[in-house]
């Protein structure tokens, strides 16, 4: 579905981001990396023996070696990551897209921004029910990414049912592990959800729940709502009453606790994005270990 394109240029500010574990990657940048490098903290001294590199040699520290040894000094290594977004693209993540605000296309353009702002590669993989190869990118730090991403994202809503065409693209990405922020509605049966978040296991998930406040808790007491399948199109009229609603938020609550089990099994905790994309909650989430 083609929509109008708002003005991309807001403002954007830095996410707090970082990857569990060690990267291993060998371009520098300022993320932990396993074994030794140049442009980290200070870890040790060693012997030149073991680093060969007469530049990083210590007289201090030579001198007062009782063994008489030429010590060189160890830093911790630091490198570059990817950065990438899933993006599902399933007709139910169309809901509650406006034209001029689009929170599902803030949060990638933000998340795009950062990256580059940490000498990381931003890629982006979308799909629904079949690939979507052209909004789909592949890790870069070009110039205007961020603008091109919210572009991208933003006319397009999504449609169909299904993750067939995500799962396939999941193949695209890289070997080396990368921080990948899965963001999805995540309206899925437990069995799609486990096998998508199995596909990922190599790379280091940061789960984000699209919902909507107006499906799950701005509900009427009482009165006739028209409700809507974005996937199949499929359309009914329900009596809501006090019952029925009670009901229906419980499910809600039920079923956020649900997802909120099976991410934690598979690492971290999930950032719902709520109607509209707020980043003060976002770098709130990542500096409390979301990601």
């Amino acid at each position: 579905m083609n929509r109008p394109v708002a003005a991309a240029g807001r403002e954007r500010i830095d996410l707090p981001y970082r990857l569990f574990g060690r990267a291993r990657g060998v371009a520098p940048g300022i993320h932990r990396a396993a074994g030794a490098g140049l442009n980290g903290a200070f870890l040790r001294h060693g012997s030149i023996l073991d680093t060969p590199d007469a530049r990083r040699i210590d007289v201090r520290a030579s001198i007062t070696d009782p063994f008489g040894g030429l010590k060189v000094r160890r830093f911790e290594n630091r490198a570059r990551i990817d950065v990438f977004v899933v993006l599902d693209l399933s007709g139910s993540m169309a809901f509650g897209r406006g034209e001029e605000e689009d929170p599902i296309a803030d949060l990638c353009a933000a998340i795009a921004h950062a990256a580059i702002r940490s000498q990381d590669r931003f890629g982006l993989i979308a799909a629904g029910p079949k690939p979507r190869r052209d909004i789909a990118m592949r890790a870069t730090r070009r110039a205007g990414l961020p603008d091109e991403i919210w572009r991208r994202i933003s006319q397009d809503a999504g449609e169909g049912a299904g993750l067939a065409g995500l799962l396939a693209m999941l193949d695209e990405l890289p070997q080396r592990r990368s921080l990948v922020f899965v963001v999805s509605d995540f309206l899925m049966p437990e069995r799609d959800l486990e096998e998508l978040l199995g596909r990922l296991w190599r790379q280091d998930v940061a789960p984000v729940i699209v919902r909507s406040s107006a499906v799950e808790t701005k509900l009427p007491r009482f009165g006739l709502v028209e409700t809507a399948d974005l996937e199949t199109g499929r359309r009914r009229l329900v009596l809501m009453r006090r019952s029925l609603r009670a009901a229906w938020l419980a499910r809600a609550r039920e079923r956020r606790a649900a997802l909120d089990a099976v991410f934690r099994r598979h690492g971290r905790p999930a950032f719902d994005l709520v109607d509209r994309f707020d980043p003060d909650a976002f770098v709130d989430h990542l500096i409390s270990g979301g990601g």
